[in-house]
């Protein structure tokens, strides 16, 4: 018994530490400086850029479509396409199939402030990477690939481990 409880520490312990690895990826990985996202369009906050890339990828979507495809609530989502709207990054326009409903789109400015975004952490993780030797990207690309895999086949409602 005492390796089950050693093995339950680790993976716990694991657990933990990709928490907290994700957590600060989350933080940083759009940040190459305090307040770029201000420069690139004041108002911007790292929390919508998943709704621009989504809206990129997803041109003309509902907001449900949204709230689903970033896994938020669609208050969130709601909320953040209303600031999007107010900074002109997204359009707003009548769904003609369902007069309550709605379609959001990139607007130009939109598409080039996620351009700019991205332009700005490819270069922040070419600087981070440039240490580092191929095999090692390679590596962590095909260990993270595996990861989604693996958490992308989990049933979307899991259970709470029996105590």
């Amino acid at each position: 018994m005492m390796g089950s409880s050693a093995t339950q520490s680790a993976t716990s312990d694991l657990a933990a530490r990709l928490e907290l690895t994700f957590r600060l990826l989350g933080k940083r990985i759009y940040l190459t400086s305090p307040g770029q996202l201000r420069t690139i369009c004041p108002g911007l906050d790292k929390a919508s850029i998943p709704l621009l890339v989504v809206l990129e990828e997803r041109a003309d979507a509902r907001p449900s479509d949204l709230a689903f495809a970033v896994e938020l609530d669609l208050s969130t989502v709601s909320r953040h396409l209303r600031q999007l709207e107010v900074l002109g990054l997204v359009t707003r326009r009548p769904d003609g199939a369902d007069g309550r409903a709605c379609r959001i789109s990139l607007t130009a400015q939109g598409r080039d402030s996620l351009s700019t975004v991205r332009a700005n952490r490819a270069v922040m993780l070419d600087e981070i990477f440039r240490g580092w030797p191929d095999a090692e990207r390679h590596e962590l690309r095909r260990l993270l690939d595996r990861l989604l895999a693996g958490l992308a086949a989990l049933p979307v409602a899991t259970s709470t481990p029996a105590d």
